[in-house]
């Protein structure tokens, strides 16, 4: 267990933001290109919206959800602190261990997925899970998400390429806007976000990631809760294990007051392209078997992603009908 004193949940709640407007919205874009017939027609029904960037438009409702009295509650829904050893000693997931009572976004990916696939709750609730799930499988993608040192290393002060940040907020927004052009601050609109979406499915349709895909996807199921959490905590850990392996391989407290914007950028940068690709996969399949019952990439092997009937929502099977790819 870690020795450093881990802040209460409710006090970290207000410092996490797992990637910022480009990181989110180029997850939910890029997922989009890979949604069966049936669960475009499902989700645009669902979020009364017919436009070509349905999904990015709702890719930061959760963040500013959570800073409304309404919204308060989901705070602490947007990462889970793994209680390892301060890193690169040890960098492990242990759930539900890591996961108090108020929740974390592992428990919040399985609940909301239950709550989609809920037929019987008014529309307005399955909206509102269908707009957590799209979120939450961003957030967990993001390596500081799944880390308690340094509050998820939101307590570590950093400089990127001049400007002052801490490394969490780097890693959420700084390094992804640097790796198209942008600065920190800079203001992002869902056609940036586009564009990235279209250059990471280039790469996944005929590229560097598509013999990846199948393993990408093979933990997905919802057969049930249980199911649903074990995926997430097996994602969860992937992202984990990023913090020992490159954000904090040093030491967290090495990088404090340190420049970041030279060599430590260009080894964040890979990390950060398959973070965001595989959450776009991820999330696809993920609605795909909410209302379809099946991935869309069942036949990926062959080169035809996204291929299937539209069918409308499936109110029964979510098995993985993905299992057994070759």
């Amino acid at each position: 267990m870690k020795s450093t004193v881990i802040l209460p949940l409710a006090l970290l709640a207000g410092c996490a933001n797992a990637w910022g407007t480009l990181g989110h919205q180029s997850i939910a874009l890029l997922a989009q290109q890979y949604l069966l017939p049936g669960t475009i027609e499902s989700v645009q029904t669902l979020l009364n919206d017919t436009t070509t960037t349905y999904l990015g438009n709702i890719a930061l409702w959760a963040d500013s959800f959570r800073y409304t009295p309404e919204g308060s509650f989901s705070g602490g829904y947007h990462f889970v602190n793994g209680h390892d050893a301060p890193p690169p000693e040890s960098c492990e997931i242990i759930y539900p261990e890591d996961c108090p009572p108020e929740g974390c976004v592992i428990k919040a990916i399985g609940n909301y997925t239950e709550r989609l696939k809920d037929h019987t709750l008014p529309v307005d609730q399955r909206q509102q899970a269908l707009k957590f799930v799209v979120h939450f499988i961003g957030d967990i993608s993001q390596p500081l998400h799944t880390e308690a040192f340094g509050a998820g290393a939101n307590n570590l002060t950093v400089w990127f390429q001049g400007y002052k940040t801490n490394l969490h907020a780097a890693w959420d927004t700084a390094i992804p806007n640097a790796m198209i052009g942008f600065p920190p601050n800079a203001k992002i609109g869902n056609g940036d976000s586009l564009g990235w979406a279209n250059n990471l499915a280039a790469a996944i349709n005929a590229g560097k990631y598509k013999k990846l895909v199948w393993a990408w996807l093979k933990d997905h199921s919802l057969r049930n809760l249980k199911e649903e959490e074990k995926a997430a905590t097996v994602w969860a850990q992937e992202s984990n294990e990023e913090v020992c392996d490159y954000a904090m391989v040093k030491g967290g407290n090495a990088y404090n007051g340190t420049e970041i914007g030279g060599a430590y950028y260009e080894g964040a940068k890979p990390i950060v392209e398959v973070s965001i690709a595989k959450a776009g996969i991820r999330l696809a399949a993920w609605l795909n078997l909410i209302f379809e019952g099946q991935t869309g990439f069942e036949v990926w092997s062959i080169g035809q992603p996204g291929q299937g009937q539209g069918k409308g929502e499936n109110k029964g099977n979510n098995n993985n009908k993905g299992e057994g790819w070759h």
